[in-house]
């Protein structure tokens, strides 16, 4: 072959070999590009299968071994250098193999991969582990003790957490919370409860008690942080709190537990924490504490538990457990005794202050302490900052600056004292801090919602009678605290209960004063010039005091909104009140004014007059009611004033028609000699919201039931029902009835027809007493329709002669059927409280009260059967020598709750025919402990089952 022959053949030789190596390198890249790609699938496949064990295993407070860790290291690592390889491959395989194509490069891939594909099988083959995870911490304990002092021996705190306990182990209480005052005791309480939980029986039913702290200022991630960890849950703090939530959700959805919410102040949105919230998870609870009630109602607890202030015994050992033995010193024990006595119970104040003194054996320091405590000055050591600023949370939690400000304004009023609400409210109206510019009964529906909205924060408590509230002591010193640090907005003069029988000549240099509170004071002079220069007092308080007159300056205080001389008893004579033209309240209640004040038909912006137990008053001027045309209340109950209309017109004197004028008035309480000479007509009786009239000839005596709010009550006292003419409007708008000493009928239901009433249906409640003509209440007899259908409330006392509460034949079905209550007391020829006849109407009945009735032999006649008393649940007995059953045995009692038997000596059996009837509903029975042990029972199941429940009686003195 020629040498060019030779050139060509080598030459196609050599580019043969070059497509056949290269077609090859593309192939074995192609192969080993496929074979790499489906062994890495397989490695992603076991990673993220381990993985997601992971990820559950944390949910578990488990975490991933150390080899498990390496294991995905090495798989990440791998993985940053596989995944380049292939996408180069795919991009080669696109481009094929051209004559242009260069195969190194390809055959370096093609040996790498095939370098890799070894490394991937390798970690395949090593993920076969004994353990993919482990324990992250130590396991999570049940429950975590708590630190804090131990209440173990304080017989009240051990009986609250027992109570705890109980309301825990009840499927029905889902959410309970512990309520109270700043200092009571709530964290200290729940501490032991938590702790005591660990050797508790409620564990059983309970995987976990998760306790957080919430405290003032909530920070919701903080909240799941806190749960997280109590779990040992690793939440990532940058990420949202939706996904936290999410995870959290996930892990306590496999647990039953106890969650407990330490001072929480504001609604917590459990949703958006991650606690699960649906209502068939009876094993798990939510147990909070917090300051507010408002705080319960958002949270919607199905319990709340208030926690109160302790008891003298019990606050005194507090207090010598903190102060050591040094108060047993007789020289020093009555000065601490005072001192603990000034922290009004409040366990905070007692621990602060007893430590403050603790082994402090001079008695020139005790008396120093208590000197400062009694005119709330916190000289005591720590207590401003461990005390008063502890409690001032509570004042700077006050949705708005006008709550501020009354809570500021109880402080005026002296220690332990109960303020009348209606009062208050009266000077919270005068000082501005209500709207005056509204009618009178929405002024007092904002009062009431800040007076419950205080009370409910902790920082108001009830008074010791109806209607009344005060501030506790502690609460009071702070609250003058704070007034003195940030400094009165609104000057007040303040000198209540002290014993000053001469006010100051003037309040010089006090031209700024708002509010006088001069209360309770043996006061019986007032200086010519005290009124003078106080241009901008709205609130003038003299009530309770001595004085006899006031001094003309008053007719200085143009902008006074309130005047208040209730009980003052000495006084009889004011000065003209004429240039008062922005007062809106005038009280002069109980003094000895004979005649109203000149100008006082000039108060064209007066809302409230109050003349009631005026008992002297005889003169009111022609003109002087018709002139009050802003008069929304008008109380002359058990006044003198005679409103006879045609007597009066003669002298010049204001009659009952003036009331009438008085488009604006709501609420009216006076008395009346009589009724044929004033217009009581049903349409304006109808317009009033409330009233309570009086029909006593002659009589000024005020001892009878005092109005409910929104009530319309009637009173007749020491009248003839039959002669009687012009009751008609007055019985048929009535809501409350109360007939004292009256005669003319022997049944009620004989002043229905005598009067041609319709069935006094508007009559709720009916009190009669010492009506010697009444045989019965309602005589069957003589009506043909219902009497009574609406009547609720039933008294019936000293009525000598009632034989029976229903008589003659049985009136046809409504009548009584809607009485919840019945209290019969001192009817001597009462036989027998509920005939058979009358247990058929009265199906809605709640509680039966008997007292004093020396002929009872029964309470309720005939067979009963529990379909009779659906709804009956208290029944007191007192004082009935001749009560020898209740009623017949029943097998079960639907409602009943409470029995309570004193001084019965002949009821030796009680209407319980089995032990279910006693345990379906029945929570007490109270009686003397003499009586119980002759009780005659059944069955000894009977008798175990009621004695589970007996409280004795105290003997009365």
């Amino acid at each position: 072959m020629d040498p060019l022959g030779s050139v060509i053949v080598e030459t196609g030789r050599c580019i043969f070999s070059f497509f056949f190596t290269s077609i090859a390198t593309v192939i074995k890249l192609q192969h080993n590009t496929g074979r790499l790609r489906k062994e890495f699938e397989k490695l992603e496949d076991r990673k993220n299968g381990i993985e997601e064990d992971v990820r559950l295993a944390e949910t578990e407070g488990k975490c991933a071994t150390e080899q498990v860790k390496g294991w995905i290291r090495k798989v990440e690592e791998i993985e940053q250098e596989v995944q380049p390889m292939l996408e180069k491959a795919d991009r080669l395989a696109v481009q094929g193999c051209g004559p242009c194509c260069n195969i190194l490069p390809r055959y370096r891939l093609c040996r790498r991969m095939a370098k890799k594909q070894l490394e991937v099988q390798q970690l395949i083959s090593s993920c076969c582990f004994d353990n993919v995870v482990t324990d992250k911490k130590s396991p999570v304990r049940a429950v975590e003790k708590q630190q804090g002092p131990s209440l173990a021996g304080q017989r009240e705190a051990e009986e609250m957490i027992e109570k705890l306990m109980e309301l825990l182990k009840g499927d029905e209480n889902k959410r309970i919370a512990v309520w109270g005052m700043g200092g009571v005791g709530k964290t200290t309480l729940v501490r032991n409860l938590n702790n005591e939980l660990e050797s508790s029986s409620l564990m059983e039913s309970i995987d976990i008690v998760i306790w957080i702290t919430v405290s003032k200022d909530l920070d919701l991630k903080k909240v799941q942080s806190q749960i997280a960890k109590r779990l040992n849950l690793e939440l990532d703090p940058n990420e949202v709190i939706e996904e936290r939530a999410k995870m959290l959700l996930k892990r306590l959805m496999m647990k039953k537990f106890l969650l407990i919410l330490d001072d929480v102040w504001e609604h917590i949105d459990l949703d958006i924490v991650g606690v699960p919230q649906t209502d068939d998870q009876a094993n798990r609870k939510i147990l909070l504490t917090t300051r507010s009630l408002d705080v319960c109602r958002a949270m919607m607890t199905d319990e709340e538990i208030k926690l109160d202030v302790l008891k003298q015994e019990a606050a005194w050992n507090l207090f010598a457990q903190n102060t050591g033995d040094v108060v047993e010193v007789p020289s020093i024990n009555p000065l601490a005794r005072a001192v603990a006595k000034e922290c009004g119970g409040l366990p905070l104040a007692l621990k602060t202050v007893g430590k403050s003194m603790r082994n402090k054996r001079r008695i020139e320091l005790w008396k120093h302490a208590l000197h400062h405590l009694q005119h709330s000055d916190p000289h005591v050591k720590h207590i401003e900052d461990e005390v008063y600023r502890r409690l001032k949370l509570s004042y700077d939690s006050l949705p708005s600056k006008i709550l501020q400000s009354c809570f500021l304004f109880c402080s005026l009023y002296p220690e332990n004292y109960s303020i009348r609400t209606d009062e208050l409210i009266q000077s919270w109206i005068a000082d501005r801090l209500i709207n005056e510019h509204q009618p009178l009964e929405d002024c007092f529906n904002d009062g009431i919602a800040l007076i419950e909205t205080l009370k409910d924060s902790c920082l108001l408590e009830q008074g010791d009678c109806a209607g009344t509230v005060k501030l506790h002591d502690v609460v009071r010193d702070v609250a003058i605290w704070i007034s003195t640090k940030q400094g009165s907005e609104k000057p007040c003069a303040s000198i209540l209960f002290t014993n000053i029988t001469k006010p100051p000549k003037q309040f010089s240099g006090f031209s700024e004063l708002t509010v006088i509170l001069l209360v309770g004071n043996p006061i019986n002079k007032i200086h010519d010039n005290l009124f003078a220069g106080l241009r901008k007092l709205r609130v003038l308080n003299l009530s309770q005091s001595h004085i006899v007159t006031l001094p003309p300056s008053l007719s200085q205080l143009q902008e006074l909104r309130a005047l208040l001389l209730r009980d003052c008893c000495y006084l009889e004579k004011l000065p003209s009140l004429g240039a008062l033209r922005k007062l809106l309240v005038m009280d002069l209640s109980g003094t000895r004014l004979r005649e109203l004040p000149n100008g006082t038909s000039k108060l064209k912006k007066l809302q409230e007059l109050h003349l009631s137990r005026t008992h002297h008053l005889e003169t009111i001027e022609a003109g002087t009611i018709s002139g009050l045309q802003s008069l929304e209340l008008l109380d002359m109950s058990f006044s003198a004033y005679k409103w006879d209309t045609r007597c009066n017109v003669d002298y010049g004197k204001a009659s009952f028609n003036e009331i009438l004028t008085l488009d604006r008035l709501s609420i009216v309480k006076l008395r009346l000699d009589k009724v044929d000479s004033v217009t009581l007509d049903s349409a304006w009786l109808m317009k009033l919201r409330e009233f309570n009239i009086q029909i006593s000839p002659g009589s000024c005596d005020s001892n009878h039931l005092a109005t409910q709010h929104d009530e319309k009550r009637a009173i007749l006292r020491g009248v003839d029902l039959m002669g009687i003419k012009g009751l008609n409007g007055l019985l048929d708008t009535a809501s409350a009835l109360d007939l004292v000493i009256c005669g003319g009928i022997s049944a009620l239901s004989e002043l229905s027809i005598s009067h041609r009433l319709s069935s006094l249906q508007s009559v709720k409640s009916l009190s009669i007493s010492k009506c010697d003509c009444i045989t019965s209440l309602i005589s069957g007899d003589n009506i043909s329709g219902t009497i009574l259908p609406n009547l609720e409330h039933l008294s019936l006392n000293r009525l000598e002669n009632l034989g029976a509460i229903l008589g003659g034949m049985v009136p046809r079905k409504g009548c009584l059927k809607w009485l919840k209550t019945i209290e019969v007391v001192d009817c001597k020829k009462l036989r027998a409280l509920i005939s058979f006849a009358l247990l058929q109407q009265v199906k809605n009945l709640e509680q039966i009260k008997v007292k004093n009735c020396s002929k009872m032999k029964y309470i309720i006649g005939g067979q009963v059967s529990a379909e009779m008393i659906p709804k009956l649940r208290v029944i007191e007995l007192s004082d009935l020598p001749m009560l020898k059953t209740i009623c017949s045995r029943l097998p079960a009692w639907p409602a009943l709750e409470m029995i309570e038997v004193r001084n019965c000596p002949m009821l030796t059996k009680l209407p319980f025919a089995t032990s279910y009837g006693v345990v379906a509903t029945l929570k007490e029975i109270r009686g003397e402990l003499q009586w119980w042990n002759r009780l005659i029972y059944s069955n000894d199941e009977i008798k175990s089952s009621l004695q589970q429940r007996f409280q004795p009686l105290k003997p009365l003195r």
